[in-house]
């Protein structure tokens, strides 16, 4: 009997321990960081960091008043028979509002400041560019009548997308493509599980804060945190840049020929949407790391090349150079062209880009 009101009173103590703790670093850290509000959105890197002084709460995808610009893109569902539209674009978690918050679509800045008709496709038939093939070889860019095709990629998965043998006589019948498009959804602004303060991501909250205060400026499994040598983030801790280790990975992987790779079949679709009298335009996203990093104090990471390379190529689309554009965003001072606790940029540079670019 005595044992057993020994194991009986560990346990309860074992229990009083573990609410205690799963309590006090729910409030002091996750309830902060992770998705606990319907109507708010933390990013990705702050999330997974738990870095609670570079979270930057905004609108979630639900709130529908974040959208406030006054013309929008429409989607294919959204097309009435017989319908054609300005321009087509097509894209990865940046065109598709993965950074949630106000204004998270570019493609709504580009209705609105050209005033033209915007149609985004969601990015489910592999390759970007090969997906815009099939919609040519199966007639579907004969019915849309586009003036333009946008084709946007993060600059770190670029030369993974684009730098290698494509196929540009990929089709499929247009009855068939068509009702894949009108069923499309957008996976990046799904809503997360409810999460209770009892949850197993609460211990790696606490580990996370206790590494970053002992050593701050580091690599961490899937992303770094360097210092900057000015506030760029209007968060509370104005001066740390966050972002994936992939960014260096994909500077590990830029060559001459490689970027030479993807310029090739860019002009080729180019030269094939020319005949229909389409123009075609490539918007690589600067990687985070390569924006900010001019502004890293001892910075001990390669430098980018990609933009500098593919700028000094012949080309038969338009390229939205994103890193000149935002640079200069960024000797102006601006803060929070990117959120300091996302991977993706914020509505400021979207605004910067399109007051930037004229489709003609």
């Amino acid at each position: 009997m005595n044992r057993f009101k020994k194991y009986s009173f560990l346990f309860v103590l074992f229990v009083l321990i573990s609410v205690l703790f799963h309590t006090v670093v729910w409030h002091m850290i996750s309830k902060k960081v992770l998705l606990v509000n319907d109507d708010l959105y933390n990013g990705d890197l702050g999330r997974i960091s738990f870095k609670t002084d570079s979270i930057y709460p905004r609108p979630s995808y639900l709130v529908k008043e974040a959208r406030n610009l006054p013309k929008k893109h429409i989607l294919y569902k959204d097309l009435k028979p017989r319908e054609t539209v300005d321009i087509i674009t097509i894209g990865d978690s940046f065109a598709n509002a993965a950074t949630q918050g106000i204004n998270p679509y570019f493609q709504d800045y580009i209705a609105t400041y050209s005033n033209l008709k915007v149609l985004n496709v969601l990015p489910y038939f592999g390759n970007f560019i090969e997906t815009i093939v099939i919609f040519d070889n199966s007639g579907l860019l004969d019915e849309l009548k586009p003036k333009a095709i946008l084709i946007e990629s993060v600059e770190r998965t670029s030369l993974l997308r684009f730098g290698v043998k494509l196929n540009f006589d990929l089709f499929m019948e247009k009855i068939k493509l068509v009702e894949k498009l009108k069923i499309q959804k957008n996976s990046y602004v799904m809503k997360d599980n409810m999460i209770n303060f009892i949850n197993n991501q609460n211990t790696t909250a606490l580990l996370n804060n206790i590494e970053i205060k002992l050593k701050k400026y580091k690599k961490y499994d899937k992303l770094s945190m360097v210092k900057l040598n000015n506030d760029f983030f209007n968060v509370d801790d104005k001066n740390s840049l966050l972002f994936y280790n992939e960014d260096i990975d994909g500077i590990n992987i830029t060559s001459q020929k490689s970027i030479q790779s993807l310029n090739n079949n860019f002009n080729k679709l180019a030269n094939k949407l020319k005949n229909k009298g389409i123009r075609l335009y490539f918007m690589p996203a600067v990687d985070k790391y390569n924006l900010y990093e001019p502004y890293i104090e001892n910075n001990s990471y390669p430098k980018s090349q990609f933009f500098e390379i593919l700028r000094g190529l012949p080309k038969e689309y338009e390229l939205i150079d994103t890193k000149a554009i935002l640079s200069q965003e960024l000797k102006k001072g601006v803060k929070d062209l990117y959120y300091a606790d996302d991977t993706h940029w914020s509505y400021k540079a979207s605004e910067a880009i399109f007051k930037k670019v004229k489709f003609e």
